[in-house]
């Protein structure tokens, strides 16, 4: 018999050999994850018998890493013209496709046959499945060259989401009286005190978590302005994700929206006026292990709890459940289109919309939920099921259609194209950076050198500023030169705060200006969100 070390070293080692064959067949990670998922649940190893994580390391040792490293990556200052949208996916999206998905479900199973199976399952269920994981999706709209409006959209729903749904989760099951750590709903008497009971759980957990969340992200941004040390900021942000989930949850408010709070705030400020460059990286690489190391094994582990005669047996409710699911996803984002337009938010088209439905794959969250779940829980075994089964289907069959559903949405751009487009871009930096390097070092220089090298190098960067206009053709990317502006207005910032620092510039002229370059940067980053549509 293997000990518990011995058993998670070979689900790391599974892990790596499942990554090096999605590298080869090129297959997006989380895919191959789900069929080596299914293939232990075929294989019963003898090595991993007897594995079994604990709800508490589940929720509090992986679900904080998959958060914070998701929250930690989006910029919500791109969001801000469809935040209003975002939010009501997030928020009535989820209740609604909860409430849709339970009920719908339930009916169903009822005239399906399905004996023990009560609408509290059925509304547990929904709000397991409820919360969006594109990741593969997100991964093809960069290699597609999706424009980033829809791509900051998707992935910020898919941000917000999964903290309304765990609160969710959280109350239903405290009402159907299951154990998850918040403690039993009191003795509720119909209808109107469950609602009640809901909706005050509901707002106190959200809005604790989001202020615990804001305030431990705001002081680590101050923090990581005084340290230019990456290996100490990088513990930082550790302290961050997993700090702010076990203060939340001892306050008995949401750990998930803390946890993505304080990874947006660190993300969003602390990252961006804080941390050095070379920083940034060595936190980034190590969160993207991290979100690796959470997947695999919340993907694994539910391989290792699956029956899977008893997952064949139930395909038929599997696949029933899983068009309910899509069915309530479709309701509430073309829902979403006429409120939008409500509240003053850009149009958006319904070509995305159609993209928001099939491309809102469930994932890793919906399973950390569901092997949390109590062992003798009447209904665990139809629920992992079902679960495992949904996710499946929506990684092994929308997210493999969604390339072709967006080339014929017309969504796509001309993939040889963008690579010579992108590779043009690529140089003119370069290029920038090696002439902007030897004019620094006039001092150091010889200058007969110097002059040959800058005359050199300036006919290079010409010619490779021709070579991005001849890429990009008549349809020159208006989002890219945005993002080339903004980098620009950011050395001028540093430029002017160096001249500031040297006592070359006071502080209220430097003010000024630093305003009028907040404001470009502020009008910049409006039309590249607004306008691509």
């Amino acid at each position: 018999m293997f000990n518990a070390e011995s058993q998670l070293l070979f689900l790391l080692l599974i892990a790596s050999l499942v990554g090096m064959g999605a590298r080869r067949l090129k297959l997006p990670y989380t895919v191959a994850l789900v069929v080596a998922g299914i293939a232990l649940g075929w294989m019963h190893l003898d090595e991993l018998k007897g594995l079994h994580l604990t709800p508490d390391i589940l929720m509090l040792g992986l679900l904080p890493a998959l958060l914070f490293e998701a929250a930690y990556h989006i910029d919500f200052g791109k969001l801000r013209r469809d935040l209003p949208v975002v939010i009501f996916l997030a928020i009535f999206g989820v209740l609604g496709a909860t409430a849709i998905t339970g009920f719908g479900v339930y009916y169903l199973f009822q005239a399906m046959g399905v004996e023990g199976f009560s609408l509290g399952h059925a509304l547990l269920f929904g709000s397991m499945i409820a919360a969006t994981d594109p990741i593969s999706v997100l991964a093809l709209f960069k290699t597609l060259g999706v424009t980033k409006r829809l791509y900051l959209m998707v992935e910020g729903e898919s941000l917000l989401n999964d903290g309304v749904a765990v609160v969710l989760f959280l109350i239903i099951a405290a009402v159907l009286g299951i154990s998850t750590g918040h403690g039993h709903a009191p003795h509720l008497e119909g209808m109107g005190e469950i609602i009640n009971y809901g909706l005050r759980t509901f707002v106190v957990m959200g809005v604790g978590g989001v202020l615990i969340g804001g305030c431990v992200g705001a002081v680590a941004s101050l923090l990581v302005k005084q340290i230019d040390d990456k290996l100490i900021e990088t513990a930082l942000t550790v302290v961050v994700a997993y700090g702010s989930f076990l203060m939340a949850e001892h306050f008995h408010t949401s750990g998930v929206l803390s946890t993505v709070t304080a990874g947006v705030v660190l993300g969003t400020f602390g990252k961006k006026f804080g941390m050095q460059v070379r920083t940034r990286v060595a936190v980034e690489d190590f969160w993207e292990f991290m979100a690796f190391f959470s997947n695999t094994f919340v993907f694994l582990l539910v391989g290792l709890e699956l029956d899977m005669p008893q997952l064949m047996a139930t395909m038929g409710l599997i696949v029933t459940a899983w068009a309910v699911v899509l069915l309530a996803r479709a309701a509430m984002v073309y829902l979403s289109l006429p409120v939008g337009r409500l509240l003053g938010v850009a149009t958006v088209p319904k070509a995305w919309a159609h993209i928001m439905v099939w491309g809102g794959l469930r994932g890793s969250l919906s399973m950390v939920l569901i092997i949390g779940l109590p062992q003798d829980f009447v209904a665990r075994e139809l629920l992992l099921n079902l679960i495992f089964g949904v996710v499946s289907i929506s990684l092994l069959f929308q997210a493999m259609t969604v390339k072709p559903l967006l080339a014929r949405l017309g969504l796509s751009s001309n993939r040889g194209e963008r690579l010579a487009y992108e590779e043009a871009r690529a140089r003119v930096i370069m290029k920038h950076a090696a002439l902007d390097f030897v004019k620094g070092r006039g001092v150091h220089m010889d200058e007969g050198i110097r002059a040959t090298l800058i005359a050199e190098y300036t006919t290079s960067l010409e010619n490779a500023e021709s070579a991005v206009k001849e890429a990009a053709g008549d349809h020159l990317d208006e989002e890219q030169l945005d993002e080339e502006r903004l980098h620009l207005i950011h050395i001028e910032e540093e430029a002017l705060k160096h001249a500031q620092h040297e006592g070359i510039v006071s502080s209220t002229p430097a003010r000024t200006i630093m305003e009028e370059l907040a404001e470009q940067r502020e009008s910049i980053g409006d039309h590249g969100v607004g306008d691509d549509a």
